[in-house]
């Protein structure tokens, strides 16, 4: 019982050791270069960070879920952290890690290895929120992207769609909780754009593309736009073995000459096809 005492004390003093990174690198303790994560999307492992311990003792890296990256170019996306992270350094010491975080900016670019990011400030209190829901379902999915997307923007709480209905479902009474607005029902007349079990209503663009999974993992299938941003799941659920899996949109919604189909699986893109058209 001793032990397991001293060990449960021990960690809540690494925890209030622990100070933000805006703090340690204002004062020239840590170094940081953060840069977008090719590997990954906008509502994964957006970003990767290489932290250097420039002190003469050791470190504890604190990044919080709601804690946000601001890019230094502005036509790409600022990130919020979507979970916390807390890193030790020892004097010297370099450590690389993926961040899990969400765009903030649906309008914008998504982050690429050829953008780098600075640590900026928590966000504000309802987005903190959201992040640390996010975080403690560990709803890290289109899902979740939508909700942020969501409560940034003031939009309807219909607009936090996703082929994952049951999370679509609990963030949207989340976000009424918080916001004070009321779940309403899709519009007729834009059915298309928030349920992904609509069918296109008129030009159909479609196709399908085959797979082999050694293992059954789970995996996101989606349309994404030229700058990288999710526009429409395909396919949400588990792939094993030789898989066929379709697509199909309608082509007066979703009218730019070039799209991305990418196929995520554990926060990686396993698939990126280009689709191109002559308009």
């Amino acid at each position: 019982m001793r032990t397991i005492i001293f060990a449960a004390l021990l960690l809540v003093s690494v925890v209030l050791q622990a100070q933000m990174i805006s703090d340690l690198q204002k004062s020239g303790s840590i170094k940081c270069y953060t840069i977008g994560n090719d590997s990954s999307v906008h509502y994964a492992q957006p970003l990767a960070i290489r932290l250097v311990n420039a002190a003469r003792t050791k470190l504890e890296v604190k990044i919080p879920a709601g804690f946000v990256f601001v890019a230094t170019d502005s036509s790409y996306q600022n990130i919020v952290i979507t979970e916390s992270v807390v890193a030790t350094l020892q004097p010297g010491q370099t450590k690389q890690i993926n961040l899990r975080g969400m765009c903030m900016e649906r309008s914008d670019h998504a982050p690429s290895g050829t953008c780098h990011y600075n640590p900026d400030k928590m966000a504000s209190e309802k987005i903190v929120k959201l992040a640390q829901f996010i975080e403690k379902n560990k709803f890290w999915s289109p899902a979740g992207q939508q909700a942020m997307w969501t409560l940034i923007n003031d939009e309807p709480l219909y607009a936090v769609s996703s082929l994952d209905t049951s999370q679509a479902a609990i963030l949207q009474k989340y976000l009424s909780e918080i916001t004070g607005k009321k779940i309403e029902e899709i519009p007729e007349d834009q059915s298309y754009l928030y349920d992904y079990h609509v069918k296109p209503h008129k030009v159909t663009v479609g196709g399908e593309v085959e797979f082999d999974m050694k293992h059954k993992i789970m995996v996101v299938w989606a349309l994404y736009s030229e700058d990288g941003i999710l526009l429409r799941e395909m396919y949400n659920g588990p792939v094993e073995g030789h898989q066929i899996l379709t697509f199909e949109y309608d082509a007066e919604v979703y009218s730019d000459p070039v799209y991305y189909l990418k196929l995520v699986a554990d926060d990686k893109v396993l698939y990126n096809k280009r689709l191109s058209f002559d308009r």
